[in-house]
């Protein structure tokens, strides 16, 4: 076939198929590796949201409450505990060490002997505190001189691990000396004190010097035998005392 009957066949070709080889041949040139779509999830409903984590994400919506849940009382808030510190304990030493002499003639602690009076007990315990008395203040009158020198004597409010002094007759000098172990809710101290029957627990309330008991009956002072007669300890208190 010559070049002029050949333009006259291509000429003479239909146009929609001349249009179709067109297109065809675009798109074998333009072709490129068909892309792969991700099927995305469906949108999350309200139901899953949050997490299943206990005490993170949302939290769940609550009932209200009925009328017995509303009028009960919200509970009080905790409070966190005072850590110990060094002064608790020593009070702590110095009370364990007195109270285990309970019934006990000599102070003996650790083999060491202290003698056999209250200024022993009282000096012995303070030691194993880590707060050992001065050479001097050997007995009752000395130990509440070396106190009154720091400042520490005082007539009320008595606490653990504070000296006590009593007398021996109602407004008299300090002749004896305990250790107060612990105070009640109406400030009666029981003591820990060296008598002529060996270590004993005596109650001594300063406020309320002439009652044996209170009007609730509950003991606030014992009676001790002294050169007056039977008297209530709360009479014979002549001062409280802090050196821990």
């Amino acid at each position: 076939m010559d070049a002029a009957r050949a333009l006259r066949t291509i000429a003479w070709m239909p146009p929609l198929r001349t249009c179709v080889l067109g297109l065809g041949l675009l798109a074998a040139a333009c072709a490129t590796p068909p892309t792969r779509r991700e099927h995305l999830p469906p949108p999350a409903t309200a139901t899953r949201a949050g997490t299943h984590e206990q005490g993170a994400g949302p939290a769940p919506a609550r009932p209200a409450a009925g009328p017995a849940e509303a009028a009960r009382p919200s509970p009080a808030p905790v409070q966190a505990r005072r850590p110990p510190t060094a002064h608790d304990a020593a009070v702590r030493r110095a009370v364990e060490t007195a109270s285990s002499l309970v019934g006990q003639r000599e102070i003996v602690v650790r083999g060491v002997r202290w003698g056999d009076g209250c200024a022993a007990l009282v000096r012995a315990a303070l030691a194993e505190a880590g707060a050992p008395l001065p050479a001097r203040a050997l007995d009752a009158r000395t130990i509440q001189a070396y106190a009154r020198e720091r400042g520490a004597v005082r007539r009320s409010r008595p606490a653990p691990g504070d000296l006590v002094f009593l007398a021996d007759r109602p407004g008299g000098p300090a002749e004896h000396v305990g250790l107060v172990e612990s105070v009640g809710a109406d400030g009666t101290a029981l003591v820990l004190h060296r008598t002529d029957q060996g270590v004993l627990r005596v109650r001594v309330n300063g406020a309320q010097p002439w009652k044996l008991k209170a009007d609730t009956g509950r003991a606030v002072n014992d009676l001790l035998v002294v050169g007056g007669g039977r008297v209530a300890a709360g009479r014979l208190l002549v001062a409280y005392a802090t050196v821990l």
